[in-house]
């Protein structure tokens, strides 16, 4: 495959660790493997994060452990171990880099984020 047909943005960071965000709030940290010319993406060593919904975020909210200050709430997220994915690009909304040790995630297992009660 030639690379001209391919997002030159994304190839400088094959090898690299990325956390990917889809339009289900999903949240994946893997290291991106390869891209093509639709921006999908193949992560390796992936593990993948959910947010709570509805009765956990409220639970969350509600037990007063969670709140960082007015109208945010701090939430450890859990993982699952997937390995090898394929990301759909039509469904990616957001793609981060992970920049140095420590920063996104890299303590497998759990992932802590600060959300909006409203959310």
């Amino acid at each position: 495959m030639a690379t001209d047909t391919l997002s030159p943005v994304l190839q400088e960071f094959i090898n690299k660790t990325m956390r990917i965000t889809t339009t289900d709030t999903r949240v994946f940290v893997g290291e991106l493997k390869c891209t093509d010319k639709d921006k999908n993406l193949i992560l390796a060593q992936t593990h993948e994060y959910r947010y709570p919904t509805g009765n956990g975020l409220r639970a969350e909210a509600e037990g007063g452990e969670g709140v960082v200050e007015e109208g945010k709430v701090k939430l450890t997220l859990k993982s699952r171990y997937i390995g090898l994915i394929v990301v759909p690009g039509e469904f990616i909304v957001k793609i981060e880099v992970e920049e140095g040790r420590g920063k996104m995630g890299s303590a497998r297992g759990s992932m802590t984020v600060s959300v909006d009660r409203e959310s």
